[in-house]
């Protein structure tokens, strides 16, 4: 387990280091669940450099892209449609989180970010807290028993799967390779 997740997210950001890009299947899968966002309120945890984001933005969300590493940020802030999303520093886990309004957004997402939350029942009960009545947690994370050898700390378990969708009124799952998205409702 990471120690410290700023600092190892900052190391990584800050020397260049590059993640999965954003697909067209994975923007489809999200569309199917979220609908346009009509000017409704979104986050994006662990935003990186804030793709993700900024297709919340362009699909009419009012969106705050958060993340724990400045140098993701940094980033983040230079990309197309950038002036549209609200980018802020944060870690969602630190003993003081961010000051984030309850009940207030339609649409949380984690992407390639819930394998490495270290206390997995206290984020899960944060994020629940942020969504409105019906709204929807978006997940989309690597699987265990789907990554390489070598990568398996990268995805979570069927125990973490478990845990990640109890609870919750609605989930549905889609499988792209070794990824898994998780549409979630409370």
């Amino acid at each position: 387990m990471i120690d410290n997740l700023t600092a190892y997210w900052e190391d990584l950001w800050a020397g260049g280091r590059r993640y999965r890009q954003l697909t067209d299947s994975e923007t489809a899968a999200l569309g199917r669940h979220t609908g346009p966002g009509e000017g409704r309120s979104a986050l994006d945890i662990g935003s990186g450099d804030g793709a993700l984001a900024r297709h919340l933005a362009d699909r009419g969300f009012k969106t705050t892209g958060l993340d724990c590493a400045p140098s993701a940020l940094a980033l983040a802030s230079t990309g197309p449609s950038s002036n549209v999303v609200t980018f802020c520093h944060g870690d969602i886990e630190s003993p003081q989180p961010p000051p984030l309004p309850e009940s207030a957004f339609a649409v949380v997402t984690a992407r390639l970010v819930y394998a490495f939350v270290k206390d997995k029942p206290a984020f899960l009960s944060r994020v629940r807290g942020l969504l409105v009545p019906g709204g929807l947690f978006w997940v989309v994370t690597p699987m265990a028993a789907c990554v390489p050898a070598g990568q398996v700390s990268n995805g979570i378990t069927t125990a973490e799967e478990e845990l990640l969708t109890s609870g919750w009124s609605a989930v549905r799952a889609t499988d792209m390779d070794y990824l898994r998205c998780f549409a979630l409702r409370p």
